[in-house]
């Protein structure tokens, strides 16, 4: 996380006349035949145009190109894009500034050219994703890794593999001392007479060895994630394991406190799983999770509306928006709207007017503006993108603080 924190210091000093911001998805999608260049070229051909209609400075158009060149080749390197499913950009060709942020995901693509670097979404989405234990489990192995926006790391000391079927806790504090030795395996005695078959039963009493062992290693793994989550406080939690059925059956070895914060189960298998294919796959899980989550928040956004504190319609959005009275903004991900800012008090509006006496405005896609008050404004940002469920926003909507 150092190396992060480090980068958005540097940038939030950051002026100049024009610093670029690019925020691009990276998805498995968009990676097949490098279609994200030509996104990325086509938001470039956007802004160039916009720029000119905004009547901007010569000066300011020209670094901003040089920003432009520079990000392509960046771009253009696929080694610079390995392990992230978006990236932030930064540049400022006048103060030979070029800095980039990976991160798991990105609202959507977003082009910006400003005064400033415009990194409030890397801190809403770090906000957002927070810290997410993941625990892998078999009967043999017991991985626990953190992620967060910088990354994942394995906790290498969470406990050894079970390869003499014995263990031996070692960062789980004083709860768990003297576990050691609980999987040791021993053979039954026989108890009939010698001309007796006891095939069946000792097939039985095998069977319930093996399924005793593994209800221990679910109850020591999960006290172990239980004394973790004490120091890191970590939001979320994810299990995994190869076969996703069994290791639901962790839930009834789970604190209340830990099944609060598990949202979902990955298949992977802890012997030979890398730490970027874990956090793929725990990244397309919350991602699907975002995608489930969406069908409430337009139930909630008709609810609300009904009791006056939300609206549906660009216009109301933007009038809230002018009040401070926008707890969370929903708008559809290919969502584009021509509108108007002010140019000294950043009023956003439809019409070319401004409410002071100020006259100077300039045309944008109101959109990117939208994302970028309501950020300041510590509001929420959500990107509908199931396309049916657009549908049910009229350009934008809003979830109000206070009823109007």
């Amino acid at each position: 996380m150092t190396d992060m924190f480090e980068t958005l210091k540097r940038l939030s000093t950051l002026k100049s006349t024009a610093v670029v911001s690019l925020y691009l998805k990276l998805d498995p999608e968009v990676r097949q035949d490098r279609k994200y260049l030509i996104i990325y070229k086509d938001m470039v051909k956007r802004k160039k145009e916009e720029l000119k209609r905004q009547g901007a400075e010569e000066k300011l158009i020209k670094s901003a190109e040089e920003s432009f060149k520079r990000i392509e080749e960046f771009l253009s390197e696929p080694d610079n894009l390995k392990n992230c499913r978006g990236i932030g950009i930064f540049s400022s060709y006048e103060e030979g500034i070029f800095e980039y942020i990976k991160l798991p995901y990105v609202y959507r693509n977003r082009l910006l050219v400003a005064d400033h670097p415009m990194i409030r979404e890397i801190a809403a989405i770090d906000e957002e994703l927070g810290r997410v234990g993941i625990l892998l489990v078999d009967r043999k192995h017991a991985r626990f890794f953190r992620m967060d926006i910088n990354g994942i790391e394995e906790i290498v000391n969470f406990l050894e593999p079970l390869s003499t079927r014995s263990h031996k806790f070692h960062s789980g504090g004083s709860a768990l001392k003297g576990a050691e030795g609980t999987f040791k395996m021993q053979m039954p005695s026989r108890v009939a007479g010698p001309n007796l078959i006891q095939h069946s039963f000792g097939e039985w009493r095998f069977h319930m060895r093996i399924r005793n062992e593994w209800q221990g290693l679910l109850k020591l793994s999960s006290d172990a994630i239980f004394e973790d989550w004490k120091e890191s406080k970590f939001d979320r939690l994810i299990v995994g394991g190869i076969d996703v059925g069994k290791i639901r059956e962790i839930e009834n070895h789970l604190h209340p406190y830990l099944r609060e914060r598990l949202i979902g189960y990955i298949e992977a298998n802890p012997s030979t799983a890398t730490p970027n294919e874990i956090r793929e796959k725990a990244i397309n899980l919350l991602i699907e999770k975002d995608r489930e989550e969406e069908k409430d928040l337009i139930k909630e956004l008709q609810e609300l509306e009904g009791k006056g504190l939300a609206v549906n319609g660009t216009s109301r959005v933007l009038e809230m928006l002018s009040m401070g009275n926008v707890r969370t903004v929903l708008i559809p991900e290919d969502f584009e709207k021509e509108g108007y800012i002010c140019s000294e008090t950043k009023v956003i509006t439809l019409k070319p007017e401004c409410p002071s006496e100020e006259k100077a405005l300039y045309s944008s896609d109101i959109v990117e503006e939208v994302i970028e008050e309501a950020l300041s404004q510590k509001a929420v940002v959500e990107i509908i993108e199931t396309p049916e469920l657009q549908k049910k926003v009229d350009g934008m909507a809003a979830f109000l603080r206070f009823k109007i």
